[in-house]
């Protein structure tokens, strides 16, 4: 650790947590906070890249016409705007289509390829999804056209018959990343345009990757870290028109993060795709009129607000449901609810998981009377989809990877897949208790502006780089305050053993805080902490971070305890 110290120039604290992440050598510390200067895998390294490629030069030399067949999420809406613009820049004036959520289901379905065939598609190209559409596939080829398979999914036994299948997963030695569907497609025009002397692609679009990376989830680690990190370090008024409409709309003054790419742009565009068609996603991203592109951003942000109303009603009736049943532990929930539209049911299905840390799925009802449909979200160190392949001759349908999924079920099968998923799960051994790791005991005095500055240089932080987590013990809460927009912050007022003083903010609810405090503390120690003479000891957990209004250290509380 000594060595990372003098070589890299850091401080011992900060050096203690790259080795307690795994980044003990110096290398692999330069590595993670110098990543700007690496490259990204080659995209002859996925399989049948180069077979994909062909088929297109093929298409544009005998004029065929193409069809983009995306997904209705970020990463799809982002995929199909990668593979229309290189479609477009090769030569080919390649069209596209999303699936509706309620009507047409998740990937291509059959009715697509019909569809293609009427309007004399002969070439079919699906992104960020199709390596679980058999049926699809089989079609589409028995109508002659080329099948083209763009993905990041988890294969199923039985792949799709497709002229070539562009899906790392279906490679176990592949030496790249796990990396999104966007990122899978981006790669695979960036090699086609390359191949024509056009290169520079990926670089070009570096900003809407990282969008698509973070929104997918993927670990931030690795090549998703390289694309995040640079993608956040172009400027951005260099960054795609529609994705600055829509950072004005969303009232953003201050440089993306990687939370304002998952937390604020990736809702916006999957709300379109939850309350009606995601087809706007794309043409906000095409967009070149700059009225235009900021009609359709602000169109966006009105349909995340409606999402939104219609998320807290339906997660309202869930909490209610299971509180009063009272979950049962150690087994997945399986909810059924008649009220939620299915559109959200992955959101109501990760809020619900995070309330009770159990795999959820939420199953709403369809057009068809006998079938559910719905979406499942999991837990570290269990892999739901693998729970659903146990299942599978309960389904109608399924698909995804180990922490999401959707499926479809007739209702009377509901009990039955119930039980099975049970099984699997304690089969499985999955831990049930959520842990918090703590990167770093400190106190406050520790908390200086070289360290909080080399805080900031792990970022982006988020799924695969959590920020760092760390503790004070026994430190006394002075002071209580409420600030923001209906007062609804909370801000500390913390002294540590060592007498060394320091702030704290807490943006979850205040009323729920204040209940919770009281319940543990008491309404007198409270009421003192109000006033200004606290005496409670706690010891804390936190993130820390140079306060953009003080410039001074600030703590972001994330859980606190009694002694």
């Amino acid at each position: 650790m000594q060595e990372m110290v003098q070589k890299l120039e850091i401080t011992p604290a900060f050096a203690r947590i790259l080795c307690g992440r795994g980044y003990d050598t110096v290398d692999k510390a330069a590595a993670f906070l110098y990543p700007d200067g690496a490259e990204l895998t080659d995209a002859k390294a996925l399989p049948d890249a180069e077979r994909f490629c062909a088929f297109l030069r093929k298409a544009k030399a005998e004029g065929t016409k193409v069809r983009v067949i995306g997904d209705y999420d970020a990463d799809g809406v982002t995929a199909v705007f990668l593979m229309i613009t290189g479609l477009r820049r090769f030569g080919i004036d390649a069209d596209y289509r999303i699936p509706n959520r309620v009507t047409d289901g998740y990937g291509i379905s059959p009715e697509m390829v019909r569809e293609a065939k009427e309007d004399s598609v002969g070439m079919l190209i699906t992104v960020d999804n199709g390596i679980a559409q058999t049926e699809a596939a089989r079609l589409a080829k028995s109508f002659g056209m080329t099948f083209l398979i763009t993905d990041h999914h988890e294969p199923q036994e039985e792949l799709p018959e497709a002229d070539a299948i562009v899906d790392f997963k279906c490679n176990p030695d592949y030496p790249g990343s796990a990396v999104c569907g966007a990122v899978v497609a981006g790669k695979l025009m960036d090699l086609l345009l390359s191949s024509e002397g056009m290169p520079g692609f990926l670089s070009e679009h570096i900003e809407i990757l990282a969008l698509a990376t973070v929104a997918d989830v993927m670990e931030l680690t690795g090549e998703n870290r390289i694309i995040v990190k640079k993608g956040l370090s172009k400027p951005i008024g260099y960054w795609n028109l529609g994705l600055r409409k829509l950072a004005a709309a969303n009232g953003l003054k201050t440089d993306p993060k990687a939370y304002t790419l998952g937390f604020v742009f990736a809702p916006c565009i999957n709300a379109l795709g939850r309350l009606g068609v995601a087809d706007p996603g794309v043409e906000l991203l095409l967009e070149k009129d700059e009225t235009k592109a900021e009609k359709l951003a602000t169109d966006m942000v009105d349909a995340n607000r409606a999402r939104k109303d219609m998320t807290k009603e339906a997660l309202d009736d869930a909490v209610a449901y299971l509180d009063a049943l009272e979950v049962p532990e150690k087994a997945p929930i399986v909810y059924y609810s008649g009220k939620c539209h299915e559109s959200i049911a992955g959101i109501v299905a990760g809020k619900i998981r995070e309330r009770y840390y159990l795999p959820t799925i939420v199953l709403c009802k369809s057009d068809s009377e006998e079938l559910l449909k719905g979406s499942g979200r999991s837990i570290p160190g269990y892999s739901i989809f693998e729970g659903l392949t146990s299942a599978k001759d309960c389904l109608v349908k399924f698909g995804g990877h180990s922490q999401a999924c959707g499926l479809s079920i007739k209702e009377n099968d509901l009990p039955e897949f119930r039980r099975r998923l049970s099984e699997h799960f304690k089969a499985a051994g999955a831990d049930t208790e959520e842990k918090i790791s703590v990167d770093l005991v400190v106190t406050f005095s520790d908390l200086t502006e070289a360290f909080l500055s080399e805080l900031g240089r792990a970022e982006p932080f988020g799924t695969g780089n959590p920020k760092p987590i760390l503790a004070a013990r026994n430190v006394t809460l002075t002071r209580i305050s409420h600030f923001g927009k209906s007062v609804r912050y909370t801000r500390f007022h913390l002294q540590d053993e060592q007498g060394s003083r320091i702030t704290g903010v807490w943006f979850g609810n205040a009323d729920e805080f204040v209940d919770e405090l009281t319940e543990k503390y008491g309404k007198q120690a409270v009421s003192d902490a109000y006033a200004g003479r606290g005496t409670v000891k706690m010891h804390i957990l936190f993130f820390a971070k140079i306060s953009s209004y003080s410039h001074e250290a600030e703590l972001e509380i994330g859980n606190y305890r009694l002694i």
